[in-house]
């Protein structure tokens, strides 16, 4: 029987989105500003979007504040103690649980671990993309695999919660850099892991690549494909998978399902039934995917996780 393993309830997570803020290097696929249509947030900000989720939201057992969007560890010290600052205010007042961020691993070191570890902040969600040294370099990501490693050694150590943000389907990916990237897995150990397959975001690098011929997209059935890999590595090895696909906005094309994570889920079952598994552990919110898979392979059981 394959297990599939879901995250457990998710908090209410706040997002406040710094859009590129802190980011010394520009990325072949990254806009951040027209995927979130913000600028940089003030502290008024912060607390107006805290008070507007808590509004209107459901009660949850734990509720969490994320800086979301750029680099936060890479902000100009003032400017993120001022954030951090603002944000453990409402930790200390009760209101919020706990604070997290995004931010990349070449970002990382032990003086601003220890402010984190200091400052309320449980969770740390670094921009991998990918463990190929080739791949990364075409990325134009800036940092290496090693960096990776010693970013997330550096978090686990201070008992930090460790996420990973990975992307499928970029123009120059081949099938060996996916493998790398789903072997690293067992030895980064995540604690979770978000996967977005590509999009070609407008004023991009790649996009003018792509618009200009020099380089080809792939199928978008490839890409989900790639994309099925690396969630299935992740399901081996009990890392919960909390996202896959970017947030819909009208800066970020449709190419993709609308309901993208339960087709790379019923991909995922029906890839493990045609290589002959024939019964399944399911979590009670993948079960629309096994749907999905059994009307092509009638013959495949399962049990719901509760």
């Amino acid at each position: 029987m394959f297990k599939f393993v879901a995250a457990t309830q998710k908090p209410l997570i706040i997002p406040v989105f710094i859009p590129h803020l802190g980011c010394k290097k520009l990325c072949a696929f990254c806009n951040q500003r027209d995927v979130t249509g913000v600028t940089e947030p003030t502290l008024e900000d912060v607390e107006n979007a805290v008070k507007s989720y808590l509004s209107w939201s459901k009660p949850r057992e734990r509720t969490e504040i994320s800086f979301y969007g750029g680099t936060f560890t890479a902000l100009p010290r003032e400017k993120m103690m001022n954030y951090v600052k603002k944000g453990g205010e409402f930790v200390e007042n009760g209101i919020v649980n706990v604070l997290r961020c995004s931010t990349r691993p070449d970002e990382i070191d032990e003086e601003r671990v220890e402010i984190l570890k200091n400052s309320h902040f449980e969770t740390v969600e670094l921009g991998v993309q990918s463990m190929s040294e080739k791949l990364l370099e075409k990325m134009r990501r800036g940092h290496s695999a090693e960096c990776v490693e010693n970013a997330v050694r550096l978090l686990k150590n201070a008992g930090i919660l460790v996420g990973l943000q990975f992307m499928t389907g970029f123009p120059y990916e081949t099938d060996e850099d996916v493998e790398i990237s789903c072997a690293s897995l067992s030895i980064l150990k995540p604690d979770f892991i978000r996967i977005y397959p590509f999009v070609p975001l407008k004023n991009t690098p790649v996009e003018r690549e792509i618009s200009s011929g020099s380089v080809q997209m792939y199928g978008v059935e490839t890409i989900l494909e790639r994309t099925v890999t690396l969630f299935l590595a992740a399901m081996k090895l009990e890392i919960p998978v909390v996202r896959i696909g970017l947030p819909q906005s009208s800066d970020v094309p449709e190419i993709y399902p609308a309901n993208l994570f339960q087709v790379v889920v019923a991909k995922a079952i029906s890839r493990l039934a045609k290589e002959g598994e024939t019964e399944f552990c399911i979590p009670d919110n993948f079960e629309t995917s096994f749907n999905m898979a059994k009307k092509e392979f009638p013959f495949i059981g399962r049990k719901i996780q509760k």
